[in-house]
């Protein structure tokens, strides 16, 4: 039986989330606003240097503006802990922190005792008191239980290679064991700060200010004063009731005797703070994040509705012949293509929304690391629309949102270093729920099958010509471009099918709709502005201080601080922050902080350092363009490669080889060596969009009505992309291989 899919709602925009602790900064008016007040039209804001100035923005507004990148939201900017960790440590964030390994070691460390602590604590059912005769024991435990970990005690099941040889040595570092008062201390600024482990970095300049005081309540007498249980400071139900007393006498003081209030019990006082509601008791004394990580990671208490309120993140691994022998798709591929697919494992990475099935990422990955990882966590919060429109599917990948929380397994790639960097400075929360335990992330490992079935009918052998007219034959190769056309092939499942498939889950509605539904009933987190993108997935790299800026990838960036820093300090080398999705700025490090430079040369913002590497290969394969500096030169060669659809395939990111630093920094010598741009005054305008290249997912075959395209129709459709490629430049297919030699290298 045929599917008939859905129809799909149509997605106007979303409900962005904003409170009083977060900022609105507004870029065309230039001015950054306070959030007073919202409904379901839009928000009053204040200005957050003129508290008689007040504005109101429209939904509708807020999601343009944030869409258009002129206008970010920075969220708790104005909240307590992060007001409290910019008096401690300023703008700076935890990779400032790369060049003190010692100190985000003693802060790590820290943070797996008090996350000993917490498991402890929900293991017993009640808070450990912070004696040292009590907690002594513990402590000791822990601190052997870490370093267990550390050195990997138990081995079994290990590779040797992992293992590493018998006569080397492992080296690890190790603390000695905190006292009860330490701890605490560690405990309450941890805690202070919204678990984040900057708290825990060491302050040499002795205690931190108190970041919380105690206010009671002002409601009704025992209730209220009961209420003041609720309070981030975290008091005892002892001191509770101490304030409770004193604030009955001197109430009763101020009345009439006829109105005097009379005194309960303390048994009846704290059974009152008994009858609270568990989640909103451990989401006020210890913030929201430790409560969904309390309650929501095991599923038990907590129903998840809310659009990023939770989302799970795993990578499956799978034999690529078997993949495509359970999906039905081998049977319909031609003999010569199935002798050339090699045996091959491939990871794929996904993530999905649990309160609407929505997947909000996919990846694959031949060797899944930190870097696959955090692919993957980046796909969350882009705009993915190119991607079903690069695929033809008819349903746009709309879903972008900052997570709350994160759920994952213990696979080493979300263990990894740079992983655990990239959560913190995007400020998500995230688990590791037990090893072995599938079911605490049941519906990550559904996926792959539920998408697999629904996939064979809808296309035919020749949707992996390119794995045979590209090239020899060579294993490494082919394993590469057959995921690549596989990936394909999932998104369009993914955008037309899953998304408008009824789901079990959501009561027969489909994710596509639950997820438009949602946006418009639940606030979500938008996703980082380009700069603190920049902040959070830039790589790192230094670079020499010139009267022009700083270079990299023969592009010139400056700023007047730059210029200080020169004018200063001299040519020195500064650290910057390049960001593979955008080369139209960077970001450097001076003694004011993280600061962000343009480029000099008129860069577009639109361009992506892959497609920049694509079109200076295509200029050193014509010699008599390889010397031009121009910018309009470089122009035209991303035009071409915009024309053909090399651009938007380059965009789309699909090989599942993810480049590093290392990677990128080999390229800028190879590739571009002393060569720098400059800028040109008769520079053609980029071209935004162009018919796609030879693709068999753009001639029509890929369609649930394919009694529409008819043979002639495709054929027709193939010559005119052949025609665009002839008529452009005969070279622009051999250079642009340029880069995808590279491309396999790393």
């Amino acid at each position: 039986m045929d599917f008939r899919p859905v129809p799909a709602r149509r997605f106007i925009h979303s409900m962005i989330g904003m409170s009083r602790k977060d900022l609105y900064d507004d870029k065309t008016r230039n001015e950054r606003f306070i959030p007073l007040m919202g409904d379901d039209i839009g928000y009053l804001l204040q200005a957050e240097n003129d508290a008689e100035r007040k504005i109101f923005l429209a939904h509708t507004e807020i999601y343009k503006a944030l869409d258009a990148n002129q206008a970010e939201i920075k969220y708790g900017h104005n909240g307590v802990a992060q007001q409290a960790l910019r008096a401690a440590f300023g703008d700076q964030t935890w990779s400032d922190f790369d060049d003190k390994p010692k100190d985000q070691t003693i802060a790590l460390w820290r943070e797996k005792m008090l996350q000993k602590h917490a498991d402890e604590c929900e293991r017993i059912g009640k808070l450990l008191p912070f004696s040292e005769k009590a907690l002594k024991p513990y402590l000791r435990k822990w601190r052997k239980e870490i370093i267990g970990d550390l050195i990997d005690l138990d081995e079994e099941g290990e590779e040797d290679a992992a293992r590493g040889r018998s006569d080397q040595k492992k080296t690890v570092d190790a603390f000695f064991r905190p006292s009860a008062k330490t701890f605490k201390r560690w405990h309450d600024l941890y805690h202070g700060c919204d678990m984040n482990v900057m708290a825990l970095l060491p302050r040499h300049h002795g205690p931190g200010p108190k970041l919380f005081s105690f206010k009671p309540a002002s409601i009704a007498f025992a209730h209220k004063e009961a209420m003041g249980y609720l309070d981030r400071s975290r008091p005892t139900k002892a001191h509770t009731y101490r304030n409770y007393l004193a604030a009955l006498q001197e109430h009763n003081k101020t009345v009439a005797p006829h109105r005097q209030v009379e005194k309960v019990s303390r048994k009846k006082f704290e059974a009152m703070i008994g009858k609270f509601d568990a989640f909103h008791v451990v989401a006020s004394r210890l913030g929201e994040k430790y409560a969904i990580r309390k309650f929501m990671a095991i599923r038990r208490s907590f129903t998840v509705l809310a659009p990023g309120q939770r989302i799970e993140m795993d990578f499956v691994n799978v034999d690529l012949v078997s993949l495509l022998v359970e999906t039905g798709i081998w049977a319909i591929l031609p003999e010569d293509i199935q002798d050339k697919i090699p045996r091959e494992r491939i990871y794929f990475g996904a993530a999905i929304d649990v309160a609407t099935r929505y997947i909000l990422a996919f990846k694959a990955s031949l060797v899944p690391n930190g870097a696959s990882a955090v692919a993957t966590i980046r796909m969350i919060m882009t705009d993915k629309r190119h991607l079903s429109t690069y695929v033809d599917a008819q349903t746009p990948w709309i879903g972008k949102i900052r997570p709350w929380f994160i759920t994952h397994d213990n696979g080493s790639e979300f263990i990894a270093k740079k992983t655990q960097d990239v959560l913190r400075l995007a400020r998500i929360e995230a688990t590791r729920p037990p090893a072995g335990q599938p079911a605490c992330r049941p519906f990550i490992e559904k996926l792959f099958h539920t998408i697999g079935l629904l996939i064979a009918p809808y296309f035919d052998g020749r949707t992996f010509h390119n794995v045979v007219a590209k090239g020899d034959y060579d294993p490494q190769k082919h394993a590469t471009l057959l995921v690549e056309e596989l990936i394909k092939i999932f998104i369009f499942a993914i955008c037309d099918i899953y998304h408008n498939k009824p789901h079990e889950g959501l009561g027969g509605n489909t994710p596509h709709n639950a997820w438009v539904e949602a946006c418009k009933e639940y606030e979500i987190d938008y996703p980082p502005g380009p700069s603190e993108m920049l902040q959070i997935f830039g790589h790192k790299v230094k670079r020499r201080v010139t009267p022009y800026g700083v270079t990299f990838m023969g592009i010139t960036y400056d700023d007047p601080e730059l210029q200080r820093l020169r004018t200063k300090y001299g040519e020195v080398d500064v650290w910057i922050k390049f960001d593979p999705e955008g080369v139209a700025q960077v970001a450097f490090k001076s003694d004011k902080g993280w600061l962000v430079a343009r480029n000099t040369v008129g860069l577009d913002d639109s361009v992506t350092l892959a497609e920049w590497i694509a079109a200076r290969n295509e200029l050193r394969a014509h010699y008599s363009t390889a010397a031009e500096q121009g910018m309009k030169v470089m122009y035209e060669a991303i035009n071409r490669l915009r024309k053909i659809g090399e651009a938007a395939t380059l965009r789309a990111g699909l090989s599942p080889r993810i480049p590093t630093a290392g990677d990128f920094l080999k390229w800028e010598t190879e590739v571009f060596g002393s060569w720098n741009v400059v800028a040109s005054e008769d520079v053609p305008p980029l071209l935004q969009e162009g018919p796609l290249s030879d693709d068999p997912l753009h001639l029509g075959i890929v369609t649930n009505k394919p009694e529409l395209f008819t043979k002639d129709k495709m054929e027709k459709a193939a010559e005119k992309a052949g025609e665009a490629e002839d008529n452009d430049v005969s070279e622009t297919e051999e250079v642009v291989s340029n880069f995808s030699k590279y491309d396999e290298e790393y």
